[in-house]
């Protein structure tokens, strides 16, 4: 993909080896439940999906959505099911035949389907989105085409139907992310000094959420499946990243790691830091950039995973992959 559309796909989503591209298939269904081990990291890259172990090993591709040649076509947020068999994602088609869908592969790459296809009215955008505990996929749909400008919480069976409004977005927040429960959230305010807030889905309505103090200058945040913890990260003078982990009951938190940016990174490019659970919530997985400019001999991803806690720490790189963004659940 051109640099223009994977830099442009950051912003408005602010998610080597080789395979074989799989063929659509008829539309498929996902297990319900909040179990299943998110043990397993997969990557989005354009509009192709590749995974690794906990630990950044055995490398594969899991699909290809379209051919390479397609410059127009990629993937934009994605999740996986409570029973970890299937993955959930936004593929776009930009240019003057646009098209947006939910479609859905197995993680072994097998049974690519389309979910539902979704308006692309200008202006239109998709995010953020989730497999709840009650088997239904929640996302975030901006309208920023509309006067005035709307933002709503959506909710839709894995089979494409019964698309139904949970909750209104106020204007001036963005990355919002819901627990399994479909209820608890974090989100971040858009203010030149970003900050992560908390709160409940009331009455179709996000209510009046309350801010992590500390949060001022948030890079990223990820809210866990039980909505009971909420890491964020912040930039730590020029060459640290800082991870704190939040408990929403009782409005406290812990530093969790001071990460240091390896030495060739002089300036970091902050919108491509992001957070991830692991297994449940024992674990974290903290990823950013070498490098903003993408498709660069030099650049390559950093991704670090640690314990809750922030013990045994272990980092791997993803060599010439600077723009791929991880997501494991």
């Amino acid at each position: 993909m051109k640099s223009f559309f994977k830099a442009a796909l950051f912003l408005i989503l602010s998610l080597v080896f080789f395979g074989c591209a799989k063929n659509e298939e008829s539309p498929a269904t996902g297990g319900t439940g909040v179990g299943g081990a998110n043990n397993m990291v997969y990557y989005i890259d354009s509009a192709r999906i590749y995974t690794t172990d906990a630990n950044g090993a055995n490398s594969k591709l899991v699909v290809e959505v379209t051919p390479v040649t397609n410059l127009n076509s990629y993937l934009g947020d994605a999740c996986v099911s409570a029973d970890g068999n299937k993955i959930y994602f936004f593929h776009f088609v930009s240019g003057s035949a646009r098209t947006a869908r939910i479609a859905v592969v197995n993680k072994d790459g097998t049974g690519l389907a389309t979910v539902a296809n979704l308006p692309t009215t200008l202006g239109t955008t998709y995010k953020s989105l989730k497999f709840l505990s009650s088997g239904k996929l929640v996302f975030v749909q901006n309208n920023f085409g509309a006067n005035p400008q709307t933002a709503s919480l959506e909710t839709i069976n894995t089979d494409g139907t019964g698309q139904t409004k949970l909750s209104n977005v106020p204007l001036g927040f963005t990355d919002l992310q819901v627990a399994s429960d479909g209820i608890k959230f974090v989100i971040t305010s858009t203010a030149t000094i970003p900050q992560a807030f908390f709160g409940q889905v009331v009455n179709n309505n996000i209510g009046d959420p309350k801010s992590i103090p500390n949060s001022k200058g948030i890079l990223s945040s990820k809210i866990s499946k039980d909505g009971t913890k909420v890491i964020y990260a912040k930039l730590n003078g020029t060459t640290k990243i800082d991870i704190y982990s939040f408990t929403t009951a009782t409005e406290t938190e812990v530093l969790v790691k001071s990460v240091a940016l390896p030495a060739d990174i002089g300036q970091l490019p902050t919108w491509t830091v992001r957070l991830n659970w692991l297994e449940g919530s024992s674990k974290i997985l903290l990823s950013f950039a070498k490098d903003s400019n993408f498709g660069t001999t030099t650049g390559y991803l950093n991704c670090v995973v640690m314990n809750a806690d922030g013990s045994a720490e272990k980092s791997w790189k993803i060599n010439n992959q600077d723009d791929w963004l991880p997501f494991t659940e």
